[in-house]
């Protein structure tokens, strides 16, 4: 008898399973699966039928009628919010038009919160909605158990890829190397929109390679790159894969990072580029469940070309080809 290797069930599966199953139980506007970040609110899997959400919108969580959900133990129900003044307060300033919502936390065995099961619309509460409060419960117990074995999953296949890359070192620097860098994003893809993991790429490029090779050779030049390699390693101390993908280029990919780590990430890296009086533009991207990680990538590079033409001013007036501005 052959045994027969099945794949651990997917959290994005199951949550676009549980919402279909809860359209029906209890049939109000929108049912959403959703992820906090520890700033916004991101909304995964989405079942919408009246107010336009779609699977990667967010709101802050102070913007959130879910961060009053979460502290409770058992579901929330709120018929007519516009009653209530702290709901009330959200539903003006986001100019839905919301008359019922129910809420539910999502949390880890742990008892760390991942989201919520949620849902909310323009008609008031079906008469029976707090009847199904049990079922509430059991599905998102259900969810988070299917989570945690999709995050543990993921985990090892993280691991693995990881040894794997180990192969796609860059030799000057011992970082990733470009193909590296490539397939890591590909593999990172669907993990970010499956989780809605908060992220971002960062993308630095020496401003004086060339000048360095020209005037004190090339060994100096490996020596130069060599540099830079090392002081990414030595700031960047957040989960996150170090690349060189150009000659004189070099990429980021942060994970688990909200908007303000990556602020914080990025100024530590221009403090420390700039104290080792070497000459770097610098640009970041974060991630959206829309736009992907090559969105991230593509609104870095982006970033990191303006920051670089900012300089050109200064570099050609006072001919210091070295010169760093910030």
């Amino acid at each position: 008898m052959t045994d027969v290797q099945t794949a651990p069930p997917r959290f994005d599966e199951a949550s676009a399973d549980v919402l279909t199953y809860l359209r029906q139980a209890i049939p109000i506007g929108t049912w959403t699966v959703t992820r906090f970040d520890g700033e916004r609110q991101i909304y995964l899997s989405v079942d919408d039928t009246d107010l336009g959400l779609s699977s990667g919108d967010s709101v802050a969580w102070s913007d959130s009628m879910c961060q009053y959900s979460v502290t409770r133990t058992r579901p929330t129900f709120v018929d007519n919010p516009h009653a209530v003044a702290r709901y009330a307060a959200i539903i003006e300033k986001s100019g839905l038009d919301v008359e019922s919502y129910v809420g539910y936390p999502l949390t880890t065995s742990d008892g760390k919160l991942f989201g919520t099961l949620c849902g909310f619309g323009r008609h008031r509460l079906p008469e029976t909605a707090e009847s199904n409060e049990d079922l509430i419960v059991l599905l998102a117990s259900l969810l988070a158990r299917i989570l945690e074995a999709d995050l543990q999953a993921t985990a090892v296949a993280r691991a693995l890829e990881a040894a794997r890359r180990n192969a796609d070192t860059d030799a000057l620097t011992g970082l990733v190397s470009r193909s590296g860098w490539q397939r890591l994003l590909e593999d990172e893809e669907a993990r970010f929109r499956r989780f809605g993991d908060p992220g971002a790429v960062v993308i630095i490029d020496l401003d004086d390679l060339k000048e360095v090779n020209d005037l004190q050779g090339h060994h100096a030049g490996d020596d130069h790159l060599r540099s830079i390699a090392t002081i990414l390693t030595d700031v960047v101390v957040e989960p996150g894969i170090i690349a060189r993908i150009g000659g004189d280029e070099f990429a980021i990919l942060l994970t688990d990072a909200t908007a303000t780590i990556v602020d914080d990430v990025v100024a530590r890296l221009r403090r420390a580029i700039t104290t080792r009086h070497v000459s770097a533009s610098m640009g970041f991207g974060l991630y959206s469940i829309t736009e992907g990680l090559d969105g991230a990538w593509r609104a870095a590079d982006a970033a990191m070309y303006i920051d670089k033409m900012s300089k050109r001013p200064f570099r050609e007036n006072t001919g210091d080809r070295a010169a760093v501005v910030d």
